[in-house]
């Protein structure tokens, strides 16, 4: 039985016992477990010995001991065969597998047997991880490799790296190395690759116990020239691939080394190194060559594209092929980071902005629907049918093709927004779409099954239009005139529409066609009281009358036009209508637009009963024949206080359709009809239709333009978007000083077309002037000691 007592030890004697043991334990020979028990008693009696332990001296003649073993080992592992020849297979590396299986295992089981002393003697002189790491006063004098600071197991592996492989190290580096070059052309055997793989993972698990570069001697003797090696293997393949300068050829077999050398470190390298194996092959076989790869990226997106007769890269024929190949070679580009990829991505934007002019200048479609006005105009049609295929067209390449990666999203926007900007169309970007929007909301367009799709695609477009503002007056334009003349296909579709607008732009962006929709709402309503309000005052007549009421700040509607001095069957329900609005909203004023507004009638003095549709102002005109058959011209226009030019636009429409007839001097090639000439009843007119629409006058072009004022207003509209952007960005710039309170120039400018960016690109030169006027207003100041420098003033 083992006596734990400290008691008088001969270490001679035991060690000589031990050592027999020793020896047994590490050449992995039987130990019986009764000679076992008592070799751990010798120790612990060794370590616990009176009067002097013996803990140091056991250590060190353990140490000894495993030095000459190792020694001896190194023998048997050299052989007698040449070192320098670095053949791998000529047995070393298997002696040298056969010998660390067992030294490996047999210093293991000698760490057991030696747990006591590790325990007590080993770990109190032993510096701390944190020590180790963070640095002390103890790692000066004991350094980490100082061998009493070692288990007896961490000692046996530090005396193989020092005894064993440090001598063999160039005879094993090389034999190593040919063997994964070996093994990355042609399988191995399964028992060299065995040996192969135990060689190399032993150079990682001999350190495995330092806390300090555990792994550097793996790097220095296998890794580091392993790389180099791989490196110029890699790049001597890469030339021979793009000798013929067949991209294709090189792009497919690029990515079939790639994946073999990954799958050749995962097999026999550590997983630290998975990273470093696949920089390599990256760097030797690919980024050494971008240029040639760079060079090809056009003429391979041209044929990825559709485009015939793209000459330069080789590979599969057609489209199909050149994706494949820019498939691949996105593959290998990737990894290489964001500069490998620029020539790439700056490739892509060429080509679909290229792309996208080309579909702009091209003939319009006979598939594609005329201008919903009647007029055959298919501009904006084609224009936005244009940008949806260009954007639909690389979507889905650089989908298929790059995985949808964000630079290549980035570049179609780019592009896209480039070509929709360039003024490539026949009308700026913003009108077409507005024109495109218009027609599928009206009635016209009903009948297409696919409006909403429409629509939504529409957003699409819109979202890479810069001038948004000025799309918002084309759009509100056309909105007006829907809702005025009930034009709208379906309210369901319009407030669809302007939500789809607020997603994209916000909510101040639609807050004006928001509160149009409100005024149609409320004077729906408003309608129904005063008509109810008729009936309660036996006030009511046989006139039809509904009326919409409109704010005029949100409405893009000009003034009111010249005077209408509108006949009693008009002006009596208008002023029973003002008295009914006077009563239930005091204060407010109505301004009536009879440019704006239109009538039906229905004749009683043909033949054939007809109903007119027409203008306000031309069914005063034929009003006025209620109860006579003739009038002067002038006194009828001085009757309904008509000008001169309004009397010539509206009265010229119902002569053309034949409602009414002029006798005497018209004048030459003036629509105004002389002072002389009279104005008569067409009694015997006819027509085949039972409903005539007589076509609605222009109106003239007024700050914002009602009616349907189009290219007229043009330049007004210019100027006053251009006002509009003015009081906008000063009012951007007064709300970022007022929360920043002091900014430089820079910074401001920055800011400013951030915050603009939704609505339009505004120019740096306008800002400029806008914080030229704000500084003359008093709302800034510069700074005295930076004149680059801009301060708010409260």
């Amino acid at each position: 039985m083992m006596s734990l007592k400290p008691r008088n030890v001969d270490f001679t004697e035991t060690w000589a016992h031990l050592k027999e043991t020793v020896a047994g334990v590490v050449g992995l020979r039987a130990v019986e477990r009764s000679v076992w028990n008592t070799r751990f008693s010798d120790v612990y009696a060794l370590c616990v010995a009176h009067p002097e332990p013996l803990a140091d001296r056991l250590y060190d003649e353990t140490r000894n001991f495993l030095e000459e073993h190792v020694a001896g080992l190194l023998q048997r592992v050299r052989g007698t065969a040449a070192l320098e020849n670095n053949d791998h297979n000529d047995g070393l590396l298997t002696r040298y597998v056969s010998a660390w299986r067992e030294y490996s295992q047999g210093v293991a089981y000698l760490n057991s047997l030696y747990s006591y002393l590790n325990l007590q003697h080993v770990k109190r002189q032993k510096v701390s991880d944190a020590e180790i790491i963070y640095g002390s006063s103890a790692t000066v004098t004991c350094p980490e490799h100082d061998a009493r600071q070692l288990e007896v197991g961490e000692l046996g592996l530090e005396i193989w790296e020092r005894v064993l492989v440090k001598p063999l190290s160039a005879a094993l580096t090389g034999r190593i190395v040919r063997g994964l070059a070996a093994a990355r052309s042609s399988t191995p055997d399964p028992a060299f690759a065995s040996t192969l793989r135990e060689a190399i993972r032993s150079t990682v698990q001999v350190r495995a116990f330092r806390v300090r570069a555990p792994l550097s001697l793996y790097q220095s003797l296998v890794l580091e020239p392993y790389l180099a090696a791989a490196a110029a293997a890699h790049a001597q393949l890469a030339a021979d691939l793009l000798a013929g300068g067949d991209i294709a050829h090189y792009t497919t077999h690029a990515l079939a080394g790639l994946e073999r050398e990954v799958a050749l470190g995962a097999r026999y390298l550590d997983s630290s190194s998975a990273e470093a194996v696949r920089a390599c092959y990256e760097r030797a076989a690919v980024a050494a060559h971008l240029p040639a790869l760079h060079a090809t990226a056009p003429a391979l997106l041209r044929r990825a594209a559709g485009e015939a007769g793209a000459g330069g890269a080789g590979g599969a024929g057609g489209a199909a092929g050149a994706r494949a190949d820019l498939r691949r070679m996105y593959t290998l580009l990737r990894p290489l980071g964001a500069a490998a990829l620029r020539p790439l991505v700056d490739a892509a934007h060429a080509q679909a902005a290229a792309d996208g002019q080309a579909l702009l200048a091209q003939a319009h479609s006979k598939d594609e629907p005329a201008d919903c006005t009647g007029n055959g105009s298919e501009a904006h049609t084609h224009f936005v049918n244009a940008m949806l295929t260009l954007h639909g067209k690389y979507s889905k390449l650089f989908s298929e093709v790059f995985g949808g990666a964000q630079a290549f999203v980035g570049a179609l926007d780019k592009a896209c927004s480039a070509v929709v900007n360039s003024g490539a169309g026949a009308g700026g970007a913003p009108e077409l779409l507005a024109r495109y929007c218009d027609c599928l909301l009206r009635r016209r367009a009903a009948a297409d099954v696919d409006v909403d799709d429409k629509l939504a695609a529409a957003i699409v477009v819109f979202k890479y239009v810069d001038d948004k503002d000025v799309f918002q007056k084309y759009y509100a334009r056309a909105l007006a005139r829907r809702l005025i003349h009930q034009l709208s296909a379906s309210m369901e579709q319009e407030e669809a529409m302007i939500n789809r607008l607020k997603a994209a732009c916000g909510y101040e962006f639609t807050n004006k066609l928001h509160r149009m929709f409100t005024d149609v709402a409320v004077s729906a309503d408003l309608n129904a009281k005063f008509q109810q309000h008729l009936r309660e005052n036996n006030l009511a007549t046989s006139t039809g009358f509904f009326i919409q009421v409109l704010q005029a700040g949100a409405w893009p509607l000009g003034g009111a036009m010249a005077p209408l001095a509108p006949p009693p069957q008009l002006e009596r329900p208008a002023r029973q209508f003002e008295a009914f609005y006077r009563n239930m909203f005091s204060g407010r004023r109505l301004a009536w637009l009879h440019h704006l507004c239109s009538g039906e009638l229905r004749t009683r003095y043909t033949a054939r009963q007809y109903h007119v549709s027409a203008s306000t102002v031309q069914c005063a005109l034929l009003l006025s024949f209620d109860t006579v058959d003739s009038w002067n011209a002038r006194e009828l226009r001085d009757t309904l206080q008509l000008e001169g030019d309004a009397w010539g636009r509206q009265l010229r429409p119902l002569l053309d359709a034949g409602l009414l007839l002029a006798s005497g001097d018209l004048g030459a090639e003036d629509e105004e009809l002389s002072p002389a000439a009279r104005v008569s009843l067409n009694l015997s007119f006819s027509c085949k239709r039972t409903k005539v629409r007589v076509t609605c006058a222009t109106a003239p072009a007024q700050g914002g333009g009602g009616g349907a004022g189009g290219a007229a207003a043009d330049g007004g509209d210019a100027a006053h978007c251009d006002d509009d952007r003015k009081m906008y960005l000063q009012a951007a710039i007064v709300r970022i000083m007022k929360q920043r309170k002091v900014l430089r120039h820079t910074e401001l400018i920055q800011e400013v077309v951030s915050q603009a960016r939704g609505s339009f690109a505004p120019s740096v030169a306008m800002i400029k002037k806008c914080i030229e006027a704000l500084i003359d207003k008093q709302y800034l100041e510069r700074a005295p000691a930076a004149l680059d420098t801009y301060s708010y003033l409260a």
